[in-house]
């Protein structure tokens, strides 16, 4: 028996697939193991891909301060649930390629990390490269953008992020998730040295 949640998302899916990153909410383990992404700095936390909140929630009992967590979602049927959930977490309905006018509108000047459920994959580049811009515009060089999969390889090619500036690496594998997940690491890559 399907509950609620995995009902809502099953229709949502059915609905729209290319904008509902899965049919089903991440599970614990997945969540968890983002979450730990997340962890050990001050700033705030952006998690864009809000769904129905697994990972809301494995970020709060991570210990990630709710005044320091915005979540944002595309959805508005989401976007609803996530609000009556999470009432003390700032949960936006937006479009993460505007995530730099949201990030504003918050006052979320500081940000460590960024915790990506969504379906980058099947983005345009331009798309994808608008949301890893404004992401790394709020989070400078040392910040972390983490972006779940789970198809083979990172979800936005390697060669077009070293194009753009980033670099790749796994971060984590969610075995026990069903199906396993691929957690990856995306960050600046350092500049090379000018000769004198």
């Amino acid at each position: 028996m399907l509950n609620p949640d995995s009902r809502l998302l099953i229709k949502l899916w059915m609905r729209t697939p290319l904008r509902i990153a899965t049919a089903a909410p991440s599970g614990d383990a997945v969540s968890a193991a983002l979450a730990r992404e997340a962890t050990g700095e001050t700033g705030w936390v952006v998690e864009l891909g809000g769904g129905t909140g697994p990972v809301t929630r494995a970020l709060l009992a991570a210990g990630v301060p709710a005044h320091r967590l915005l979540v944002l979602e595309q959805n508005p049927e989401l976007h609803r649930v996530l609000a009556a959930r999470f009432p003390s977490v700032a949960t936006v309905c937006g479009d993460a390629a505007r995530l730099d006018r949201i990030l504003a509108a918050h006052g979320a000047r500081r940000v460590r990390a960024v915790i990506s459920t969504l379906p980058i994959l099947t983005m345009p580049p331009s798309v994808q490269r608008a949301i890893l811009d404004q992401a790394f515009a709020a989070m400078g060089d040392h910040g972390r953008f983490v972006q779940i999969t789970y198809m083979p390889g990172s979800p936005v090619p390697k060669r077009r992020l070293g194009r753009w500036g980033y670099e790749a690496a796994i971060a984590r594998f969610a075995l026990r998730n069903v199906p396993p997940a691929t957690i990856w690491r995306y960050t600046r890559r350092a500049a090379m040295p000018t000769a004198a």
